[in-house]
C-alpha cells in the first residue's frame, strides 16, 4: 500500500511544532556534537550537499552555518516552508525543494555528500531511495543517515519484550517539568494526533526488518565502502548512525 500522501499530510501538520523541537535541539548539546561529527567526517572544506527529507532542517542549518552549501529536499510543504523560514532567520540561504526522497529530480552525481535524519522508516520503498542516494552521490561521495527501529517493536517479538525502556522515555518526556530540549511531547501546539503515524509506520516495510543490518546490506550492494556504524540501545540496536563512502571510479 502506497502512504506517501498520508505521511506527507502528517508531516505537514506537525511541521510548525516540529519546528519548534529542531530548532531547540540545533541550539543544545545536541547540535555541537552533529556539528564536531560533521567537520570530522565531512572535512572542512565546503561540499554540495543534500539534505535528503530534511524536516524542518536540523541538518541543513548545522551543515550551512560550517559553510557547506546545502540543498534541502523534503515531502511536505509545510516542512519545505519551515526550512527556508528558519534557515533564513539565522542568515542562510535556503535552497528548499519539495520532492520525494524516493524518485529526486536531480542529475547523476550531482552532490559531494548526502545526509538523512529519521527518514527511511516512513518511506513505502526504501530500497529505491537507497538507490537515489547512491546515484546522486559522487563517486567518493559520503552518505550520512541517522535512524532507528521505531516501530519493529510491533512485529518483532524480542523487540517488543525490551520495548518498555521506550514507554518510560516517552512518559518521562511528555510528564517533565523541564522538558527534554527537542521532546516532541513539548512542542504539539496543534495537538496533532502522533498515533496517526503510528498506524502509518505499522505497515511500513523497516518496520518489519532489523536494523542497522538491512542499511548495511543496501549500502555494500550499492558499491558503498569504509562504513562507519555507531549503534545506541542496552542490548538490541535501538537507533543508529552510518557513515559511508561511495566507491570512487576506478
Amino acid at each position: 500500500m502506497n502512504h506517501l500522501k498520508e505521511v506527507q499530510a502528517y508531516w505537514d501538520l506537525r511541521s510548525h511544532g516540529f519546528s519548534d523541537a529542531i530548532l531547540e535541539e540545533a541550539d543544545s548539546a545536541l547540535g555541537e556534537k552533529w556539528t564536531a561529527y560533521f567537520r570530522e567526517t565531512l572535512g572542512r572544506t565546503p561540499l554540495d550537499i543534500l539534505d535528503d527529507g530534511a524536516g524542518a532542517g536540523f541538518f541543513s542549518i548545522l551543515l550551512a552555518q560550517i559553510g557547506h552549501r546545502v540543498t534541502s529536499i523534503d515531502y511536505s510543504g509545510g516542512m519545505v516552508e519551515k526550512i527556508r523560514e528558519n534557515m533564513a532567520a539565522r542568515g542562510l540561504t535556503p535552497n528548499a525543494l519539495q520532492m520525494d526522497a524516493q524518485q529526486l529530480d536531480f542529475a547523476d552525481e550531482s552532490f559531494d555528500a548526502v545526509v538523512q535524519r529519521n527518514v527511511m522508516w516512513n518511506l513505502d520503498d526504501p530500497e529505491r531511495a537507497y538507490r537515489e542516494i547512491a546515484r546522486v552521490l559522487r563517486p567518493g561521495g559520503i552518505f550520512i543517515i541517522d535512524d532507528g527501529n521505531h516501530y519493529l517493536s510491533r512485529h518483532d517479538a524480542e523487540y517488543a519484550a525490551e520495548s518498555e525502556w521506550l514507554r518510560d522515555k516517552m512518559r518521562r518526556e511528555r510528564d517533565a517539568k523541564e522538558p527534554v530540549p527537542g521532546s516532541h511531547y513539548a512542542h504539539n501546539p496543534e495537538q496533532v494526533d502522533f498515533t496517526i503515524i503510528e498506524r502509518i509506520a505499522e505497515e511500513q516495510p523497516l518496520s518489519f526488518l532489523r536494523r542497522p543490518q538491512w542499511d548495511l546490506e543496501q549500502m555494500i550492494a550499492l558499491g558503498f565502502r569504509d562504513l562507519r556504524v555507531e549503534i545506541d540501545g542496552a542490548g538490541l540496536p535501538r537507533h543508529f548512525r552510518i557513515a559511508a563512502r561511495k566507491r570512487a571510479e576506478t
